[in-house]
C-alpha cells in the first residue's frame, strides 16, 4: 500500500492479502430423481469458491437443500406435487454471499388417493374415478386381473372409463399421476370384479318319462348362480336357477321346441344370455284306425299327426300278449306286416324324435284274417267218382271254401258252412291238388296245406297176350291208361286156378300157368286212391302135359345142368330146353331118359321142360320145372373209409339169385374183420388204424357160394403220430415238434395251444415241423395229428412244455480276494421275457480234490448279479440260468475258472541272514510261488519260483512271507515265526472271521461325498479308503423299525440301489474293509425317495 499527499507518493507499505468474494456458481442445471422425489442439481466451478450449498423453497415455504464441496448434490425431501426455486450459493472463507441464478423445479405429482370404481353391467364398462393429484398433468389408470390380463386407460381429468376388461375376473385397479417428466408411485389398489361370463358348453337334455328338461353347462367365470329360462312357440314360459352347473325344468308341454337362455349371475350383475334349443317329448298320435288287408293278412294303421314328432312306431299285440308286430314310418300311416291269422290286435301308436318317445297311446282292435283249415282229408269214392275233403271246425268262420286243381289247371270247386263238402262227377284219370280255405266278411284265409287226390284210372285198353310154352307163362300187353300208377294183371281158369302179376309199366308176364287150362285175362289200372274197372278180357288155352315130372341137378360151380324123365312108350326122341331169366335158350336131346344142358351162366332161374319133338307146345311136354345156379362172382366192389370209426364200408353190384352176401377184410398184420348182409352194402368198423386190408365179397344162394371177387386194397385211417417230442428253441421262439412217421399218411397237422385257446399251426409232409411265433413265458400244449387226404387220425397225446425263456446271452465273472477265499462276483444281461428270475450255479472241486465237492446255488432273483465266496484252490464252473411260469432254461455256457491259491502251508526257514532256505508245502492250482521280505511300509520280492523252496541271502526269518499265485491272483502271506508258518489254523474259523469283519485293526471311516436320489433309485459316492480291500454299503429306513433295504459289498468307490419305496427316507451308512479287518462305520446320510418312478 502507498500513500499519497497530492503531490508525492510514500514508498509502498508492506504487502497485505486480501481474498475477495467467490464468484456465483453458473450453469447450474436440475435432473429429477423421480423414483426418490429428489433432485440432482450440478453447476460450474466458481472461482474462489470452497464450497457450495444448494437451496430449494417451494411456493407454499417449504425449504430442503443440500451442500457440497463439489460441483453437484441430491436436493433430498421433496414435498410432491410442489413448485420449487433453487439456487446455487457458493461460500468462501469470509463470504457466502455469491448466488446462482434462480431455477424453477416441479416435483413428482402426489400419488391418487380416493379411488373409486362403478361398473355397468349392461356394457361391461367401468367407470373409475379418484382425487386430483397436487401437481399432476395427467393420469394412468391400470387395471390387472388375475391371470396376466390387463387394461390401462390415460387421462388429463380424474375419471377414466375401462370398456375392454374381460368377463368373469377380478382386477386390481391402481393410478399413477405424471406431470410429463416424472411419474407418481401406484396408488392404492381396489378391486372390481367385472361382469360373469356366460355359461359355455350349455347341452340341454330331456327326461322323457318325466317331461322334464335337464339344463346343464359349464361353469362362468365369477357366476354365483344360474338363470335358466324357457320359452315355447305356444307361449309356455317356466324357468329355474340354480348355483350349481345343472338346473331341470319340469311339466314343459309336449311336442314344443323350447329357445333357452342361460344367464350366470353374481351380487351385483347378469352375464350376458348364452342360447340353446331344448324339443320336449313329442305329444302322442291321435284318432289311430286300422283295417285289415286281407290278401297279405297285414293291418293299415292311420293317425293324425302329433306336435314335435319326427317319426311314428305302431305296434300290434294280440289279446293274449303272445305276439306282437311292428312298423315304423315318418309319415301318418304304415303297415303292421307278418301277422299271426285268426287273432286279433290291439293297435297303438306313439310318436318319437331323436331323444322321447310319447307316452300316451291311442289304441284301436283289428281282426287278422281267419287261419286256413286245418288236418284237412280227403277221402274218393271210386265207383261214384265223388271226392269228399273235410277239416277241423275252425272258431268264427262264415263259410268254407273247397278247391281241386287238375295238373292242366281244371279247377272243381264246393263251398260248405260246415266242416265237408263233396265235388261230384270226377273224370277218371285226373289228379287233383285240393285245399280249403276259411271265410269271413269277404276274406279269404290262406288255402290249407296240400292234400293230393286222385280220381280212379281210366280203364286200360288194346290188351294182348301171348304164350311162353317153356315157362308156361303168359306176357300181357296193354296200351297206357290215364290216372294209372300201375297195372295188375289178372289170369283165372275155368277151374279156378289164377295167377297175377304186377307191374308200372305196360307189359308183364303172368308166371306159372297150369298146363292144359284156359284162362280168362283182363288188366286193371292203379292208383293210390282207386282201381280202375277191369279191361276187356281176352283167353289163352295153355298146352296139355303129357309128362308127368322131371328132374334138374347141377353141381354149385358147374356150367351145365343134367335133367331126367321118364321114358314114355311111342317116343323117340327127347328134347330138354332151359329159358333163363334173360330169356336165353339152352337145349339137349336124348333118346335115353336125360341129358346135359350146356353154357349154364351163373346166377340165373331156368324154367325147363322135356317135350317130345320141338314144338314146346304141343301134349307131349312136361310140367315145367325151375332151377337156380350159383350166384355170380359180385361185381363193382368199391370201398369208401368211415372216418368216424376207423372202418370201411363197402358196396357192389346186385348178384342174381344171391340170397346173402359175405364180406371179409384182412389186414396186412393178420387182423380179420366180417360181415354178411343181404343188401348189397356191408360197413366194417374199428380196423386197426394205418393198415392196409384186402377187401373180398362172395354171394351164396342154398348151398352155393360165388368165388370171391377181386381183392381191393383199403388203406384204414392213419395211426396217430407216435413219439411225439418237443424242442422249443428259446432264441427263436420256435418249437420243432417230431415223431415217427405213420404208414399211410399224406400230411400231419401240428398245433401248440395255451390254457386259453389261442392256437398255433403248423402242417407238414414230414416228421417234424417247427411251430413259430411262441409268446416267451407261455406253457403250450403240443399235439400232432396224421391225414390221408380224407381221414384224420386221432390226435396224438399232447405234450405240454413252455416257451421258457432263454440263459443270459452275456455272463460276467469278476473275482476278489476276500481274506483266503476268492468273492465272484457273477452279472448277466437280461433275457426278453415277461417276470424273469435268474439262478447261478457254482459246481467246483476245492483244493482241486475229487472227493470235495462245491455244489452251490444262488436263490432266484430278479437281479442281474450275484456274489459268491469260494474257498481258496478251487476249480469251479459256472451257469446261469433263466425262469418264469414257462419253466426253466437250459444253463448259459459254461466259465470255467480258478480261485486264488490257498497261501502256502508249513513255511520254513533254514539258514541266516548270510544264507537261507526257505521251504513249504505246495498249494493247489498254483502256477508260482513269490518270497517277500516284510517291512512296516510293505513288502520287497525277493524270490520267484515254480519250486517249494527257494535260497536267498539277506533274509530275515521273522519276518519273511510267502505266497502262491495263480490267473486269479495271489495269495494272502504266511509268514514265518520262529521256523514255523503264521497260517496254522482251522481254515473255516478263519474264514468265518473274515466274513464276519471280526478283527479289530482299524482303517479310515469312508466319507460321503453325494447320495443322490433318481426316481426309486439311490445312487452313493464316497472317498475311497487307503489300503481297503472293499466297502460294505448298508441301507434303511428312516423309520423307527429300521427296515433293512440293502447290504452290499461294494468293490468301487460309488454304489447303485434300485427298488426303493416311493416317498420313503433312507439313510445310508458305509464301512471300509480288508481281509482282517474294517473301519467303523459312517455318520448316517438321508435321503427321500420320489414319488413315483
Amino acid at each position: 500500500m502507498v500513500s499519497y499527499d497530492g503531490e508525492c507518493h510514500s514508498t509502498r507499505g508492506p504487502a497485505l492479502e486480501v481474498p475477495s468474494v467467490p464468484c456465483p456458481p453458473q450453469n447450474v442445471e436440475l435432473s429429477w430423481l423421480c423414483s426418490s422425489n429428489a433432485a440432482f442439481v450440478q453447476w460450474n466451478n466458481g472461482s474462489g469458491a470452497e464450497s457450495y450449498v444448494v437451496h430449494a423453497i417451494s411456493t407454499e415455504g417449504d425449504l430442503t437443500g443440500c451442500d457440497t464441496t463439489n460441483t453437484s448434490c441430491v436436493v433430498p425431501y421433496l414435498i410432491c406435487g410442489s413448485e420449487y426455486t433453487v439456487s446455487v450459493v457458493a461460500v468462501g472463507h469470509h463470504c457466502n454471499v455469491s448466488k446462482s441464478t434462480i431455477t424453477g423445479l416441479h416435483s413428482v405429482p402426489c400419488v391418487p388417493d380416493q379411488l373409486q370404481a362403478n361398473l355397468s353391467c349392461g356394457s361391461g364398462v367401468a367407470d373409475v374415478s379418484w382425487h386430483p393429484s397436487k401437481g399432476a398433468v395427467f393420469y394412468t389408470a391400470v387395471a390387472q386381473g388375475y391371470g396376466g390380463f390387463a387394461s390401462s386407460c390415460n387421462s388429463n381429468s380424474s375419471t377414466c372409463k375401462f370398456t375392454k376388461l374381460l368377463c368373469g375376473l377380478t382386477y386390481s385397479i391402481s393410478v399413477t399421476a405424471s406431470n410429463n417428466v416424472c411419474t407418481s408411485d401406484n396408488s392404492y389398489s381396489i378391486w372390481l370384479d367385472t361382469v360373469p361370463c356366460e355359461p359355455q358348453g350349455i347341452i340341454a337334455k330331456m327326461e322323457c318319462g318325466s317331461h322334464t328338461g335337464v339344463v346343464s353347462w359349464e361353469p362362468g367365470e365369477k357366476g354365483v348362480s344360474y338363470l335358466v329360462q324357457a320359452s315355447s312357440p305356444d307361449g309356455h314360459q317356466t324357468n329355474c336357477d340354480s348355483p350349481a352347473t345343472s338346473c331341470r325344468l319340469p311339466n314343459l308341454y309336449c311336442g314344443q321346441a323350447y329357445n333357452l337362455t342361460v344367464t350366470s349371475q353374481n351380487r351385483d350383475c347378469d352375464s350376458q344370455r348364452a342360447f340353446s334349443k331344448l324339443h320336449s317329448v313329442p305329444c302322442a298320435p291321435t284318432n289311430v284306425q286300422a283295417s285289415l288287408i286281407c290278401l297279405s293278412n297285414s293291418a293299415a294303421v292311420t293317425w293324425q299327426s302329433a306336435s314335435g314328432a319326427l317319426s311314428y312306431q305302431a305296434e300290434g299285440i294280440t289279446v293274449d300278449g303272445n305276439h306282437t308286430a311292428y312298423c315304423n314310418s315318418s309319415v301318418t300311416h304304415c303297415n303292421l306286416e307278418h301277422l299271426l291269422c285268426g287273432q286279433t290286435y290291439n293297435v297303438s301308436v306313439l310318436s318319437a324324435d331323436n331323444t322321447c318317445r310319447s307316452e300316451e297311446r291311442a289304441f284301436t282292435q283289428v281282426k287278422t284274417a281267419l287261419c286256413p283249415p286245418q288236418t284237412v282229408d280227403v277221402r274218393v269214392n271210386c265207383s261214384a267218382g265223388v271226392i269228399t275233403v273235410t277239416w277241423e271246425a275252425n272258431p268264427d268262420p262264415e263259410s268254407f271254401h273247397v278247391k281241386a286243381v287238375t295238373t292242366e289247371g281244371v279247377v272243381l270247386s264246393c263251398e260248405s258252412t260246415g266242416t265237408s263238402c263233396s265235388i261230384s262227377s270226377l273224370p277218371c284219370g285226373r289228379s287233383y291238388s285240393v285245399t280249403v280255405t276259411a271265410v269271413r266278411g269277404g276274406c279269404e284265409s290262406q288255402p290249407s296245406t296240400v292234400v293230393k287226390a286222385s280220381s280212379a284210372p281210366c280203364v286200360p285198353l288194346g290188351e294182348t297176350g301171348n304164350l311162353d310154352c317153356i315157362t308156361n307163362s303168359a306176357l300181357v300187353s296193354w296200351l297206357e291208361a290215364e290216372g294209372a300208377e300201375s297195372y295188375s294183371v289178372l289170369a283165372v281158369d275155368v277151374s279156378g286156378d289164377n295167377s297175377s302179376c304186377s307191374t308200372t309199366g305196360l307189359h308183364c308176364n303172368v308166371p306159372n300157368l297150369r298146363c292144359g287150362g284156359l284162362y280168362t285175362f283182363h288188366v286193371t289200372a292203379v292208383n293210390s286212391f282207386c282201381r280202375s274197372r277191369p279191361s276187356n278180357t281176352f283167353q289163352i288155352q295153355t298146352a296139355p302135359c303129357a309128362f308127368t315130372s322131371i328132374t334138374a341137378h347141377m353141381d354149385c360151380y358147374s356150367s351145365h345142368i343134367t335133367v331126367g324123365w321118364q321114358l314114355n312108350e311111342g317116343v323117340s326122341i327127347y328134347v330138354a330146353t332151359a329159358e333163363g331169366q334173360d330169356l336165353g335158350i339152352l337145349e339137349c336131346n336124348s333118346t335115353g331118359n336125360s341129358c346135359d344142358l350146356t353154357g349154364v351162366r351163373c346166377g340165373m332161374e331156368y324154367t325147363i321142360i322135356v317135350s317130345a319133338s320141338s314144338d314146346k307146345c304141343s301134349s307131349q311136354r312136361s310140367p315145367p320145372y325151375k332151377i337156380n345156379t350159383a350166384p355170380c362172382v359180385p361185381q363193382n366192389v368199391s370201398v369208401k373209409p368211415v372216418c368216424e370209426t376207423n372202418g370201411l364200408q363197402a358196396s357192389w353190384s346186385n348178384s342174381l339169385v344171391a340170397e346173402s352176401y359175405f364180406l371179409m377184410a384182412r389186414g396186412r398184420d393178420g387182423d380179420i374183420h366180417t360181415c354178411r348182409s343181404i343188401v348189397n352194402n356191408c360197413t366194417l368198423p374199428h380196423l386197426h388204424c394205418g393198415q392196409t386190408y384186402n377187401v373180398s365179397v362172395t354171394a351164396s344162394a342154398g348151398n352155393c357160394t360165388s368165388l370171391a371177387s377181386q381183392q381191393i386194397a383199403f388203406h384204414t385211417v392213419p395211426c396217430e403220430p407216435q413219439n411225439l417230442s418237443v424242442a422249443v428253441q428259446c432264441d427263436t421262439r420256435t418249437a420243432t415238434l417230431s415223431w415217427t412217421e405213420s404208414q399211410g399218411t399224406r400230411q400231419y397237422f401240428t398245433q401248440a395251444q395255451t390254457k386259453e385257446g389261442n392256437t398255433l399251426h403248423c402242417d407238414t409232409t414230414n416228421t417234424s415241423c417247427s411251430i413259430r411265433g411262441l409268446t416267451c413265458g407261455t406253457v403250450y400244449n403240443f399235439s400232432a395229428q396224421a391225414t390221408d387226404g380224407t381221414c384224420n387220425s386221432s390226435i396224438s397225446v399232447p405234450v405240454q412244455q413252455g416257451a421258457v425263456p432263454c440263459p443270459p446271452g452275456t455272463v460276467k465273472v469278476k473275482t476278489h480276494l476276500l481274506g483266503d477265499a476268492t468273492l465272484i462276483r457273477v452279472s448277466w444281461s437280461s433275457v426278453d421275457c415277461p417276470n424273469v428270475t435268474y439262478l447261478v450255479q457254482v459246481i467246483g472241486r476245492i483244493q482241486d480234490d475229487p472227493q470235495s465237492v462245491l455244489d452251490v446255488s444262488s436263490y432266484w432273483t430278479n437281479r442281474n448279479y450275484f456274489e459268491f465266496p469260494v474257498p481258496c484252490s478251487t476249480s469251479y464252473n459256472l451257469t446261469v440260468r433263466a425262469q418264469n411260469s414257462a419253466g426253466i432254461s437250459k444253463p448259459s455256457p459254461a466259465i470255467t475258472g480258478v480261485t486264488v491259491p490257498c497261501p502256502p502251508l508249513d513255511v520254513t526257514y533254514t539258514g541266516d541272514n548270510s544264507s537261507a532256505t526257505v521251504a513249504w508245502k505246495s498249494s493247489a492250482l498254483t502256477t508260482g510261488y513269490t518270497i517277500y521280505q516284510l517291512f512296516s511300509e510293505g513288502r520287497v520280492a525277493v524270490c520267484s519260483t515254480t519250486n517249494l523252496n527257494c535260497q536267498a541271502s539277506g533274509l530275515q526269518g521273522s519276518s519273511t512271507g510267502v505266497t502262491a499265485r495263480n490267473s486269479a491272483g495271489e495269495s494272502i502271506a504266511s509268514i514265518v515265526i520262529t521256523g514255523q508258518t503264521s497260517n496254522r489254523r482251522r481254515r473255516d474259523l478263519r474264514a468265518a472271521e473274515i466274513f464276519a469283519g471280526m478283527t479289530s485293526d482299524q482303517l479310515s471311516v469312508p466319507e460321503v461325498k453325494a447320495a443322490s436320489v433318481v426316481g426309486l433309485s439311490l445312487q452313493v459316492e464316497w472317498s475311497p479308503v487307503m489300503g481297503a480291500s472293499y466297502y460294505t454299503l448298508i441301507v434303511r429306513e428312516d423309520t423307527l423299525s429300521g427296515t433293512m433295504k440293502e447290504v452290499l459289498s461294494v468293490y468301487d468307490e460309488i454304489a447303485t440301489v434300485t427298488d426303493l419305496k416311493p416317498a420313503t427316507r433312507y439313510c445310508v451308512v458305509l464301512s471300509a474293509k480288508t481281509s482282517i479287518t474294517q473301519s467303523a462305520y459312517s455318520q448316517p446320510v438321508c435321503v427321500t425317495t420320489g414319488v413315483s418312478e
